[in-house]
């Protein structure tokens, strides 16, 4: 089970069997703050409103047809951070899901919104303590009973790419597993070479809270090249996004240039692939190389 991804989603009325099932088990009831075991009339009335609660939002996590769990957010917009929260299906615990549940459901979550995240957890919950401090989040206080947890908000920037950069560039082409142009590395002195050739319309450097993680660069056909380490959803959004706002696609040239940006993809980055149909962009063409 653990080679599949978990599928996240909005959560719905239907789901209000599932998500009352797992809020009632006895294990989840003794970790929340309120141990209370609700009516199901008392909990669907709590969903419908949650569902149309501007400032909540609620995620169902799956992986294939089993469900993995919930994770809540509930924004507080004067301060602009968000408070976290998971349950998940006792049928699931014990697989070693809680990580990549939570971290998917914080880059689906994240995908449109830059704000902190904290979490409150109750000292005796460490299963839940190690999946938050895995995915980030950082110690800030505690009580006799609780735990106060922290996720700075993760700053994604952009730099054109100088001739300085080269050997920041060559470390990430050094870690890169796909490729379209080449299966081999260049060396150094031809790395460099290519940089200082300026080969692209536009080439930038993407950092999240100051480190490289990858590049995008921009060609005169508008094809767009994106490099990045780990291609999730709320990175690949805030680099389109980028590129939207700040760039014209080219003047159409029929049969070789279309009138708007378009990614290449190796064939073999199924990652990337998923992330891209993830945020609704539609493929348009395969290549194959005949040789």
């Amino acid at each position: 089970m653990q080679n599949y991804k978990i599928k996240i989603r909005n959560a719905c009325l239907n789901d209000s069997q599932s998500i009352f099932d797992w809020r009632n088990d006895e294990q989840s009831r003794r970790m929340f703050f309120n141990t209370d075991a609700p009516s199901y009339e008392e909990h669907h009335k709590w969903l419908t409103d949650s569902l149309l609660n501007p400032k909540q939002e609620l995620y169902l996590g799956e992986m294939g047809d089993k469900r993995i769990g919930v994770c809540r957010f509930d924004i507080d917009s004067s301060t602009s951070k968000a408070e976290v929260s998971i349950n998940m299906n006792p049928e699931m615990r014990g697989k070693n899901l809680g990580k990549q549940f939570l971290s998917s459901a914080i880059d689906e979550y994240l995908t449109t919104r830059d704000c902190e995240l904290t979490a409150t957890i109750k000292k005796k919950n460490s299963a839940s303590r190690k999946i938050f401090e895995f995915v980030g989040f950082e110690h800030i206080r505690e009580d006799d009973q609780v735990i106060y947890l922290q996720k700075p908000i993760e700053q994604v920037a952009f730099k054109k790419v100088q001739e300085s950069d080269a050997d920041v560039l060559i470390e990430l082409l050094q870690k890169r597993v796909f490729s379209i142009s080449h299966q081999a590395l260049p060396s150094t002195s031809e790395h460099k070479k290519f940089v200082r050739s300026s080969p692209y319309r536009y080439w930038g450097l993407v950092l999240q809270s100051g480190y490289p993680v990858g590049t995008f660069y921009l060609q005169n056909d508008n094809s767009i090249g994106l490099n990045l380490s780990e291609p999730h959803k709320r990175l690949v959004h805030k680099i389109i996004s980028y590129i939207h706002k700040n760039f014209k696609p080219e003047t159409e040239v029929k049969s070789k240039i279309p009138p708007y940006f378009y990614v290449n993809i190796s064939f073999s980055n199924e990652a990337l692939r998923e992330v891209m149909m993830e945020l609704g962009y539609l493929p348009i063409q395969t290549s194959f190389k005949v040789s």
